[in-house]
Formats: structure tokens, sequence, C-alpha cells
């Protein structure tokens, strides 16, 4: 039981980079704040009090909307959380590469698929403008104090340190359970973003309600946070930051499945999302937990390799 508690201490002191080996630049505080203060407490007031929102954005109730208005502040919540790990690790290269690939993400990739669903009108403009420029502020806010910190901070410089996480696929050459995050995250992000562009189709695929109001664009929110998450690990991956290993199974034990639970018990959404969504979550996990397992007998092995060598007389190890 010691053992374990010890394992679980370890791993959660590894994932979140305590202690720091180096003192976090300017713009690694701004991302890790930032993210804890609009993307974890708003995520949180989200999924907590959507009536809040109901009320300040003058959004309709109708069908299922809070309950999926609900998972998209879970979304949310996870969003700044693995933008806080990416902020504070010690273990990547570039050091704030996924925070400048994430004003990519931000500034093309949420505003495009938000604008989408507007002219679909499948969101509420009010609540997709609110998201637009919360995340185009945000970005914009990281990449000056980038340039002012950065010294011979230019665009190419810009472009070549945020698109390493993007263009080079240094996690799958890495191996072992960075490789299986960056494999995971690649499916999770191209999956779910399929039923963004399409949710009518996770309606006949998992028999969901039929859709009312703008049910059917908070369902589409849903998945495009999941796709999201799918983007921060393929990011972190390729940056080799192996502080996402831990992450990226954390998140769904402590936050997705408890949450997804409870969302079902009292109502708010269906029981087959939840299975979909729960049974997800379950097998990444498992397929990283076992990486995890063999990339550490891997190493035992090894190690015990290079003791055995060291333990043989000289003209044996020549022989070997």
């Amino acid at each position: 039981m010691t053992t374990a508690k010890a394992i679980l201490c370890d791993w959660f002191l590894f994932m979140m980079s305590i202690p720091r080996t180096e003192p976090m630049t300017k713009v690694q505080k701004f991302t890790q704040w930032s993210s804890v203060l609009a993307y974890c407490v708003g995520g949180g007031s989200l999924l907590v009090f959507p009536q809040l929102w109901s009320i300040l954005l003058q959004l309709d109730f109708l069908g299922r909307t809070e309950g999926y208005l609900r998972l998209i502040g879970l979304g949310v919540v996870i969003i700044g959380f693995l933008l806080v790990i990416s902020a504070r690790s010690n273990h990547q290269d570039p050091i704030q590469g996924v925070i400048l690939a994430s004003i990519h993400s931000r500034c093309i990739g949420v505003n495009g698929v938000l604008l989408m669903l507007i002219l679909r009108d499948m969101l509420p403009l009010s609540f997709a403008l609110f998201f637009m420029c919360l995340d185009t502020s945000l970005s914009l806010i990281t990449l000056v104090i980038w340039h002012r910190e950065t010294e011979g901070a230019s665009m190419s410089l810009f472009f070549r340190e945020s698109l390493t996480p993007i263009l080079k696929c240094r996690g799958v050459s890495s191996g072992g359970s960075i490789a299986a995050v960056f494999f995971v995250g690649l499916f999770q992000s191209f999956f779910w973003l399929v039923f963004v562009i399409r949710p009518d189709t996770a309606q006949y695929l998992f028999q969901l309600d039929d859709f009312q109001g703008h049910s059917i664009g908070f369902l589409a929110g849903v998945f495009f946070t999941l796709s999201i998450h799918g983007f921060y690990l393929v990011a972190n991956a390729n940056t080799v930051n192996h502080s996402i290993v831990p992450a990226a199974v954390f998140y769904r034990i402590v936050f997705s499945i408890p949450v997804l639970i409870i969302l079902y018990l009292v109502d708010q959404i269906e029981r087959n999302l939840c299975l979909a969504l729960f049974g997800f979550d379950v097998c990444v996990s498992i397929v990283i937990l076992i990486f995890v397992a063999f990339s550490k007998k891997k190493v035992l092995a090894a190690v015990t390799e290079g003791d055995h060598q060291k333990l043989l007389p000289s003209g044996e190890k020549e022989n070997n």
C-alpha cells in the first residue's frame, strides 16, 4: 500500500514538474495562470453552473442542451489542465513549443470550427463569439509576451518553434509510451473531428435523443473539445514531453470518467453517449499504461544488463 502510494505521488510530482529545475519564463507563467483562470475555473463554472451561462449568454436549454453544455465545460477544464502541464514541463524541446503551437490551434482551429458552426446555425452567436474572443485574445497576449521576452524574436523563429510540435513526428521516433500518446492523440483528434462536422452521424450511431434548439451544435462542441485534447497530446508527444504520459491517463481517471458517470446518473446525458465516451477513455488509459509498463521493463532489462557487464572480467567484456 505504501509503495503504491509512493508511486502515485512520484507520478503526480513528475507530471506537474515539481520541483522545477529551471525558473519559468514569462510566457510559461502567463500560460499557466491564464489556463487555470480562463479554462479550468471558467470551464468548471460551465460544468457546475450552466444556468449562470444561460443567463449571461441568453441560452435556451432545450432537449439535452444543458447536459452537452456541462460536457463542454468538462472539456474546457481538461484543455486548461493540458496547457498547465505544457507550461510547467521541464522535459520538452523546444521548451515553449506546445504553447506557441496553441496559438495556431486557438486562432485558426477554434475560430474556424466555431465560425463553421455559426454559419450552419448550429450554435448561438453569443456562445461562439465568447470563446472566439477568449481564445484569440489569450493567443495574441501570449505572442506579444513571447516577442518581448525572446532575444532575436522573429516570425521565422516563431514559425520554426510553433510548427515543430505539429509537423515533426518526434513522438513516433521516441518510441515507448511517448509514441503511444502520439498515436492515441492522433486518432482521438481526427476521430472526434468527424462528429464535429457531422454530429447527426453521432446521433445515429449512438442512438441519441432527437436534437432540439441548438443541442446539435453543443454536441458538436463536446466532440470538438475531445479533438482538441488529441491535438495537445500529439503536440506534447512531438516535443518529447514525458510529463504528458501520466497526464493523459490522469485526466481521464480523475476528471473525465467520474463526471461522465455522474452526468448519466442525474440524467444529463444519454446512456449510450456516456458508454461511448467512458469506453473510449478506459481503452485509451489501458493502452497507455501497457506501454508505460513495457517501457519500464525495457529500462530495467537494460540496467540489469549494464550491471552484469560491469561485473564481468575485462576479457569476457571484450568477447561480449
